[in-house]
């Protein structure tokens, strides 16, 4: 218990305190209820971890989730999305500009449960069970059942493709679509946990960045990206951007 309830290290702003201390006081009430609800308590134990207060009866949630929780508890929160909510959250105050020192936490403790695999699972497969449905019929996969590609052509600078090695790790990533009016091209190459961004636009000539990703989630992002690629047809843009044009006058 005490373990649970050190100071914390970081110094966060005032809006990431009251956004932590908002958090923490929904989950409680919620917990006083239902006070083994799985999806609950692996947020509470992770918002234990930022809590600038070190609230004892959060820290009381932890101790007893941490005493209680099965052996596959990340594949089981992988399965409720909370990957996914807790990288919302770090991308939600990245895009405030707040949370400097909670956005790690945040962005740490989503990967950990990511990257969960069953036991019988080889780590970091990528199985047809993260394939939208939208790109079932797109997608080959190797004999391991690990997913091989996944190839869009539409025409009308609509394409893209996610190529992945056999060893789950590496792979490549290519779109070809119109942003903002005009044709916008991006490769992208994952490697050593890092992903390698190459940017061709009218404005970039072949710019590169990299930044380290979790695997898993730069699969999942770029499936969501292929899903959107293919759902979304070039009427329903037409009709976006006239209706953007009508709100300008």
């Amino acid at each position: 218990m005490d373990a649970l309830r050190q100071q914390p290290l970081f110094a966060f702003d005032h809006e990431t305190r009251k956004q932590i201390r908002e958090t923490r006081t929904t989950l409680l009430e919620h917990l006083r209820s239902e006070p083994d609800d799985f999806k609950a308590l692996v947020i509470a134990d992770v918002i234990g971890e930022l809590d600038p207060d070190r609230d004892l009866v959060l820290a009381r949630h932890r101790m007893h989730f941490r005493e209680t929780r099965p052996a596959d508890w990340k594949v089981r929160a992988k399965a409720l999305g909370l990957d996914r909510l807790l990288f919302h959250l770090a991308s939600g105050m990245r895009l405030a500009r707040i949370g400097k020192d909670a956005i790690p936490v945040l962005e740490r403790r989503a990967a950990e449960i990511g990257e969960a695999r069953a036991a019988e699972v080889r780590p970091g497969m990528i199985d047809r069970s993260y394939v939208p449905e939208a790109l079932a019929s797109h997608a080959t996969y190797y004999a391991s059942g690990h997913l091989r590609s996944v190839s869009i052509e539409l025409g009308e600078n609509r394409e893209g493709g996610l190529e992945l090695a056999e060893t789950p790790g590496s792979g490549h990533y290519r779109i070809i679509e119109m942003r903002g009016g005009y044709g916008t091209m991006i490769n992208e190459d994952y490697r050593d946990g890092c992903v390698v961004t190459t940017l061709n636009t009218p404005w970039h000539d072949g710019e590169e960045s990299s930044a380290k990703k979790p695997w898993t989630r730069w699969v999942e992002e770029n499936l969501a990206d292929l899903e959107r690629l293919v759902t979304s047809t070039p009427e329903e843009k037409q009709k976006k951007r006239a209706k953007k044009s009508r709100k300008r006058r």
